[in-house]
């Protein structure tokens, strides 16, 4: 049997309607049914939520983790604590002849009967038969992340879903060549893999043989042991995605003609219209950058793009776990096309900050009348993304680069020793040496110089950056901007930023929130964007907080 999440997720739709799967419920819903429910402490692990009222406010009706069912009138039932769950009709027929039905569920709990009755837009011999499926057919019941995308899994994840990528670029030709390799490292950008995996990935690539490459049914093994069952449909399609991406850009090549793919397709266990859902994506996300299209235009192929993914079961946001193909984050693209009306929910932590631009400029658009330059802005924001990535990892190559260079140094010294013992051909080696050490100096000094180069940019970035930061921070106004559930980790995230500091004034000493000097450049700009999508300059939300601290202080 299924992983019980996996269950839910795939069943859950048959209870009745107005149910919302992970990761597609939307934000407003789900911040609701956490609050309603008091799911606070796990909101990450909500399977789904059955909206259960008239206007759709989601305060009411079911809530399902891989633990448990929560309903907003009986409370909290643990599936394992569950001893029945029955369907039960009552006829009965009044004075006149007229018959009326009765019928609610009746679930027994720790032999505790509980009556749900007047469930709205409840199925409920379909909630029955849910039920006991999943407690006549599981044992185990854990809760599962349900809001991850692949750059927070873990690195040994990462580094097998690379190696499968580069045994595909081997094996096709016995060579991976610049096209595949540059491919490659912005996959590991995107994936934002750690420097010792990076090195791990280098040493792989630089010694792959018929003889060392790993076996891709080894590496799907780590893949599947270092993930949660909820994710593994997502990965899967998420790697056949990255391979095509791969395999078009080497070949120059948009044929589904792909042996690899092919080969591996049930291994992968994909179905066919898995497979072509992973080709339309990364056909789809090449439009967005080589075609010249307007808001219009992507929120259609987007449109289209979902459409085929509900049809091969795998919701969009998940398709897209790693990241697009051209360079965007898995935050930057889901939340770009929710903003475009797609209605995607968030799949991290700090996916909400990837909206700050398609936001700023909807707001804009009013006011500057140029409409058709901003028919283009989801794509020139894309753009933007791209060049971001691209930028990051040119600076990743480049401490790459100084790397092979301090080992070919080492060497050098190496064979240097090696030589000043062999006097017969001394002379010889002695004029080789000197090429050698000539040119890899001017090697070092040329990427010595383009890290120098690259270290100022980010310094001049850096200073850029803060300036979008508060330099003290407003705590109550931050607090109020960040109340909904799902944005606790915004809250979390930027006070890690900011350090407690003792000041003096002229009425005496106070302590205020600067922040931190050793913020990098990174997190600086992620935190321009959440504090920017968060309304955090607005006067509207600064007059608030003022007038909420004020009155805070009037009454204690």
């Amino acid at each position: 049997m299924n992983n019980i999440n996996v269950f839910i997720k795939e069943n859950v739709r048959g209870i009745g309607k107005g149910v919302y799967v992970a990761p597609e419920i939307p934000e407003k819903k789900l911040n609701n049914a956490i609050k309603a429910f008091h799911c606070e402490e796990f909101y990450e692990s909500i399977l789904a939520i059955q909206d259960g009222t008239i206007f759709g406010s989601s305060k009411e009706g079911f809530v399902f983790t891989g633990e448990k069912m929560i309903h907003h009138k009986h409370g909290e039932f643990i599936y394992s604590d569950i001893d029945s769950v029955e369907y039960i009709e009552n006829i009965t027929v009044d004075n006149e002849g007229k018959e009326k039905k009765d019928a609610y569920i009746l679930i027994s709990k720790n032999h505790k009967k509980y009556k749900f009755n007047s469930l709205y837009d409840i199925n409920m011999k379909g909630l029955v038969k849910f039920l006991n499926s999943i407690i006549t057919e599981f044992e185990d019941y854990e809760e599962e992340d349900q809001l991850k995308e692949m750059a927070d899994m873990p690195d040994e994840l990462k580094i097998a879903y690379l190696k499968i990528i580069i045994n595909m670029t081997f094996i096709d030709d016995k060579e991976i060549d610049e096209k595949e390799l540059a491919e490659l490292f912005l996959l590991m950008t995107r994936l934002e893999l750690a420097n010792e995996s990076r090195f791990t990935v280098r040493s792989y690539i630089t010694g792959i043989s018929q003889d060392s490459i790993e076996s891709v049914e080894n590496l799907l093994k780590v893949i599947k042991s270092h993930s949660e069952n909820s994710h593994h449909q997502s990965l899967m399609i998420s790697l056949a995605k990255d391979l095509i991406n791969v395999y078009f850009s080497s070949k120059d090549t948009t044929s589904r003609d792909f042996k690899f793919l092919d080969e591996h397709q049930a291994l992968f266990g994909l179905s066919g219209s898995e497979v072509d859902l992973a080709y339309d994506t990364v056909e789809n996300d090449y439009k967005l950058l080589k075609e010249d299209l307007d808001d219009d235009a992507i929120t259609k192929n987007a449109k289209e793009l979902a459409s085929k993914a509900a049809a091969a079961g795998a919701p969009l946001a998940a398709v897209y776990i790693s990241g697009s193909v051209v360079g965007m984050s898995a935050a930057g693209i889901t939340s770009g096309l929710a903003t475009l009306g797609m209605g995607m929910g968030m799949t991290g932590g700090l996916a909400v900050i990837g909206i700050i631009g398609v936001l700023s400029y909807k707001g804009v658009k009013h006011l500057t009348g140029a409409n058709e330059l901003d028919k283009y802005k989801t794509r020139e924001l894309m753009l933007h993304e791209v060049i971001k990535q691209t930028q990051k990892t040119i600076s990743l190559i480049i401490n790459d680069i100084n790397y092979i260079v301090g080992r070919l140094n080492d060497i050098q010294l190496s064979e240097e020793k090696l030589k000043n013992d062999i006097d017969n051909i001394k002379d010889l080696l002695v004029r080789k040496n000197a090429e050698n050490k000539k040119l890899i100096k001017q090697l070092a000094q040329f990427q010595g110089a383009l890290k120098s180069v690259d270290n100022k940019s980010n310094t001049y970035q850096n200073s850029a950056n803060r300036l979008q930061n508060p330099r003290i921070l407003d705590v109550d106004r931050l607090k109020a901007l960040t109340s909904e559930p799902t944005k606790k980790t915004l809250y979390n995230f930027i006070m890690a930023n900011y350090e407690q500091k003792e000041i003096k004034t002229k009425d005496g000493k106070k302590n205020i929130y600067a922040l931190k000097q050793n913020a990098s450049t990174e997190i600086l700009d992620k935190m321009a964007q959440v504090f920017q999508a968060l309304g955090y300059f607005d006067m509207g939300n600064i007059v608030t907080s003022k007038a909420s601290s004020l009155v805070k202080g009037i009454f204690g």
